[in-house]
């Protein structure tokens, strides 16, 4: 069959993509900005369809036409979250002058991006993906494809400072944003723990001797 063949049969994919109107699309916007809220401020086991349903202002049936179930609901979320952590990251980066500078301020831009209500979503539901499998195994993929698309930005920062090792860029890059969720875990309840404030002096240090192996001293 020729490629202008009407009768050819859509891709599977698009054919069972669900056809948005603007309307569906603001009604989707406006639930998964309050699903992150109920996250970040009430966590996972709060986060009805109810509780959402309740702040975005919208009625069951139009939650239910959207996510037709709860899990459906959290991971549309959290992956929303993602984007827009991984956006707020490109945003910071983009403010900075240079390549090489946008290297060698990772750690201070990881750590603003994890302290967004975003941020503090996505970490209440991985927590709760540790006991709820049906959650977990829907956050899979979505995992797989912000893990390749940080590695892709990653590889572009290095390459473009200049850095040769570039899988070692990508490496610890990750061990940065692991670790970087882990101190906002420690500093959840209280804000103030001097201890937790100095690992983060010592991570941003290591950073800083990673970028001096990579890159050469800084600038004085």
């Amino acid at each position: 069959m020729g490629m202008n063949d009407r009768s050819d049969p859509l891709p599977h994919t698009l054919a069972a993509r669900p056809r948005r109107t603007r309307r569906g699309e603001e009604t989707r916007r406006q639930l998964i900005t309050a699903a992150i809220e109920c996250l970040c401020e009430r966590g996972y086991a709060a986060t009805s369809i109810e509780t959402v349903m309740e702040r975005a202002g919208v009625s069951r049936g139009s939650v239910l036409h959207q996510f037709p179930t709860r899990i459906a609901l959290i991971t549309g979320a959290v992956e929303a979250a993602m984007d827009q952590m991984m956006e707020h990251t490109r945003e910071l980066m983009r403010a900075l002058p240079n390549p090489v500078a946008r290297y060698r301020a990772m750690c201070d831009l990881f750590w603003e991006s994890q302290n967004i209500p975003e941020g503090a979503a996505i970490t209440e539901a991985l927590l709760a993906s540790r006991w709820d499998a049906a959650l977990g195994e829907a956050l899979r993929p979505i995992g797989m494809r912000v893990e390749a698309e940080i590695d892709q930005d990653t590889c572009a920062t290095a390459i473009a400072a200049g850095v040769k090792d570039v899988e070692a860029a990508m490496v610890h890059a990750r061990v940065l944003i692991l670790t970087l969720r882990g101190i906002t875990l420690e500093l959840m309840y209280d804000k103030n723990r001097a201890m937790i404030h100095k690992a983060l002096e010592q991570i941003r240090a290591q950073h800083k001797a990673h970028c001096e192996d990579m890159l050469g001293p800084e600038p004085a």
